[in-house]
């Protein structure tokens, strides 16, 4: 899925995970987003996609064209009931990371983005955050340096918050990490 081509499917990931961006004129790129299991990718009501999709790692999807997703809304409410919470869900979305931008400092936004990766992903003792997710994607997403989001990412181990092998980044402490984003709000 790229920017800019015609929004004719709506894409449901079924496995594996990507990185939501937007491409500008001279190259750059900045990461808006990732998507897991589960996620819609919608392009209703646009005509065209305004973000690309690229996987981080094996990623399937399900894809739906946009007239038969037009069709079920129009026959069934609980697909149009599903359409609307998920639009919802985006909108909750965008104001947490206008707040994180406008707001937060950088250990507030890294704290926040651990504690909605780490929930989205699962739920056990250790708590992982999508290891495909690199620091430079991190820093992109939060707007701030890749060297930011190591130090911090340091700072946070030695705290006991995470734990780290490799790229793996596991959450040993949820609740630490939600009262460092509640001091923001």
């Amino acid at each position: 899925m790229t920017e800019s081509m015609p929004a004719n499917m709506h894409f449901h990931v079924v496995s594996g995970g990507a990185r939501l961006f937007k491409s500008l004129p001279d190259g750059r790129r900045q990461i808006i987003g990732f998507a897991h299991k589960g996620d819609v990718l919608p392009a209703y009501p646009c005509t065209h996609y305004h973000y690309s999709a690229e996987a981080m790692h094996m990623l399937r999807v399900t894809c739906v064209p946009t007239p038969y997703l037009r069709h079920l809304h129009e026959t069934s409410p609980g697909a149009c009931a599903a359409s609307l919470h998920t639009a919802r869900q985006v909108l909750v979305g965008l104001h947490n990371r206008l707040l994180m931008l406008g707001r937060q400092t950088a250990r507030e936004r890294l704290a926040a983005f651990l504690v909605a990766q780490g929930t989205r992903m699962g739920r056990g003792a250790l708590w992982p955050v999508d290891p495909a997710i690199s620091r430079a994607d991190i820093a992109d997403f939060l707007g701030l340096t890749t060297e930011t989001v190591s130090r911090l990412l340091s700072a946070f181990h030695r705290e006991k918050l995470i734990s780290r092998q490799r790229r793996a980044i596991h959450i040993l402490d949820l609740d630490r990490l939600r009262a460092i984003v509640a001091h923001s709000e």
